[in-house]
């Protein structure tokens, strides 16, 4: 799985180093993982009638204020998506999500909303798999979802 993005990156001249290890099932799993730079959360929500769904990046020891989504779009209440959920939408378990996952949405109907302080930032993520991770720039995953048509935008969370 992870080579399609390791293909989609190098197609995008996208500078990023890869750092396999034990696979991760959590924030708490990832700090026992020796890889330089800030870790991130990814966090897939949705509305009260999972009629919208927000992927939320933010650093892995914030916590996520979910009305803050919810005032940005003037949706209605937030929650977790479901296990089934995740798997309908990006064909993810919860362990793996990050931006990367949203090649697989086909559909386009995921929001990203990325923490402000983050910009800037060298990142990493998830290729699809819990046991590699990427470290990039957070301009190259924006490069990376505009290659996709999919929506981003910073905000104070």
């Amino acid at each position: 799985m992870r080579q399609k993005i390791f293909d989609i990156l190098n197609s995008l001249e996208i500078d990023y180093k890869n750092y396999e290890h034990i696979a991760v099932h959590s924030c708490n799993d990832a700090k026992w993982v020796d890889i330089p730079w800030k870790r991130v959360k990814s966090i897939l929500i949705r509305n009260k009638k999972s009629t919208n769904f927000y992927m939320v990046v933010l650093w892995d020891n914030k916590h996520l204020e979910t009305n803050i989504v919810r005032a940005i779009f003037d949706d209605s209440k937030m929650s977790f998506a479901s296990e089934d959920e995740m798997l309908e939408k990006i064909w993810l378990r919860p362990w793996s999500v990050s931006p990367f996952a949203l090649i697989n949405n086909l559909e386009k109907d995921i929001k990203v909303v990325f923490d402000s302080e983050l910009k800037d930032w060298l990142i990493w993520f998830h290729p699809l798999q819990n046991d590699n991770t990427i470290v990039l720039q957070i301009k190259d995953v924006e490069k990376f979802l505009e290659n996709l048509w999919i929506q981003f935008i910073y905000h104070e969370l």
